[in-house]
């Protein structure tokens, strides 16, 4: 580790570094080093090992246990909040997992063309929704994403999140009645052609007079936007939201032997519960579980892209608390229930008693 790097880690906010105070009587001023320096700097060095950029780095130890390779959050490793929020800034910049970013930073690339902007965000959006319907025929999209039924719906949902980014008002009322009747199949009769020449008609005279063809345009906030979102969001409450994702992925690959192996443990049957009844939570659980899977050079994206889906959303995030307290006391003690769990699976049947 060289001081050049070390420098350069400070100057980025990386390192925790006590306050340069005066000697006193014109003898200049001294900074020292705390205790938690080198904690922070030995995860540094070891999450830079393969040349990393320092903001991926930072995301790494902030969410994942570099030593160990695995993905839980390091929450003993003290990292400044200057750095870790000018790391989540640079991957929300990055970011391409969700498909509205995807389509923004697409858009964004496009130089300041409009034209240009709408057709890289389409060509961005049609690849992007035809790759998640070919992997939901494989049974392997994402966790938190809403799957094409065919190839038609992928492309009407493509126009539409265009259309959110983008705004409706640059894209056409027609192109958007088209790509919800695209996405409706079971409509595709002559009662569903007269509804949507109607609704297409409307939409048309409401752009005539200047108004709104579309009571309710939902918006995609700029990167600008979320990047202000998370400044407002006070750093121990991302530091709170980090530590019980964390759980979570803790427990995902106990929850899932237990799900696969169908033990009938209290504590699984309640989360199996929950899961049922509230929609967030169980995405919570299956995008934990699909972290879970990656080794730690990898989860440090999964986790922060959930982080920053919470973080970000006000209402996911005034919602969060009940949501995953819900779950209590069953993720109460993690490492037991692994054991439990485990035991559960060890323990002979009764058939394999009479067997024997």
């Amino acid at each position: 580790m060289s001081w050049a790097k070390i420098r350069r880690w400070r100057e980025f906010g990386a390192l925790p570094w006590r306050k340069q105070h005066g000697l006193g009587r014109g003898s200049g001023s001294t900074s020292e080093l705390l205790p938690e320096t080198f904690v922070v700097a030995e995860a540094l060095a070891l999450a830079t090992i393969k040349k990393r950029p320092l903001e991926q780095a930072v995301l790494h130890v902030f969410t994942t246990h570099p030593r160990f390779d695995q993905g839980l959050a390091a929450t003993s490793i003290p990292l400044p909040e200057r750095a870790v929020r000018r790391a989540l800034a640079w991957y929300m910049a990055r970011d391409d997992s969700h498909p509205l970013a995807a389509i923004e930073k697409a858009a964004r690339s496009a130089s300041s063309c409009p034209d240009k902007a709408m057709d890289a965000a389409l060509e961005s959006a049609h690849r992007y929704f035809s790759k998640l319907y070919r992997q939901a025929t494989q049974r392997r999209h994402p966790p938190g994403t809403t799957a094409p039924d065919n190839l038609a719906d992928a492309d009407g949902l493509a126009t539409f999140a265009v259309a959110t980014v983008l705004g409706f008002e640059n894209y056409g009322a027609d192109a958007i009645v088209e790509a919800v009747s695209k996405s409706l199949p079971e409509l595709a009769d002559e009662y569903g052609n007269q509804l949507f020449a109607q609704w297409s008609k409307a939409v048309r005279k409401a752009e005539g007079v200047s108004e709104r063809p579309f009571s309710r345009q939902p918006r995609w906030p700029s990167l600008e936007d979320r990047v202000q979102r998370m400044e407002r969001v006070e750093y121990p409450v991302i530091c709170t939201v980090r530590d019980v994702l964390a759980l979570l992925v803790e427990a995902s690959p106990a929850l899932a032997l237990a799900r696969q192996a169908g033990i009938d443990n209290p504590d699984v049957l309640h989360i199996e519960a929950i899961r049922t009844s509230n929609r967030r939570t169980d995405e919570y659980l299956k995008r934990a579980e699909a972290i879970s899977r990656r080794p730690g050079e990898r989860a440090w994206k999964g986790f922060t892209g959930l982080l920053l889906d919470v973080c970000t959303s006000p209402r996911r995030l005034s919602t969060f608390q009940e949501d995953v307290t819900a779950l209590d006391p069953a993720l109460d003690d993690v490492p037991g229930l692994g054991r439990r769990i485990l035991a559960s699976c060890n323990a002979p049947t009764a058939s394999s008693d009479g067997e024997a």
